[in-house]
């Protein structure tokens, strides 16, 4: 577990979800459909190198997870989630923006992406871990703080701590 994720408060989960508003359950025998996801996954990628100039190369890219990275640059920029719950969630492991690019709409881009794809492939939730720092960001983009009764009810919180 990640320390400064969670405050000194006890009841303090630092677990924060995004689940759809008209959640749209899927058939018994649905397949993910993991050509459209690398489609989607590449459109991403333009977008942030036409608009932002980064260069995200795909450091890890398996049916399960996406970690995307910038090498190019000597400051740390991230997006890496994986599925959880049999793919009924998104764990959102980090999305890391240096100080010079943050509140440039990238973090909220890569985020309303991300809920689209959720919505438009029917997973229940998106869920991640938050350090202090980001929780406003979090509840701007339509996140909520878990409580601790509610952890159960969202297979894969733990996220890499405990796939």
């Amino acid at each position: 577990m990640i320390l400064s994720c969670y405050p000194n408060k006890l009841n303090d989960t630092g677990i924060f979800v995004h689940e759809p508003q008209t959640p749209v359950p899927r058939e018994a025998n649905w397949i993910f459909p993991y050509e459209s996801f690398r489609i989607r996954v590449e459109i991403l990628i333009d977008f942030l190198s036409i608009n932002h100039e980064l260069q995200l190369q795909v450091i890890n890219y398996n049916s399960n997870e996406v970690n995307l990275e910038d090498l190019t640059q000597e400051e740390f920029t991230q997006f890496y989630f994986h599925f959880c719950n049999s793919e009924q969630g998104i764990y959102v492991d980090r999305l890391t923006l240096p100080l010079r690019l943050r509140r440039r709409g990238i973090g909220t881009y890569c985020i309303n992406w991300l809920k689209d794809f959720a919505n438009d492939f029917r997973f229940k939730y998106i869920i991640l871990g938050s350090l202090v720092e980001a929780r406003t960001f979090w509840i701007k983009m339509g996140f909520r703080l878990l409580t601790n009764g509610e952890l159960s009810s969202f297979p894969g919180y733990q996220g890499r701590y405990n796939r």
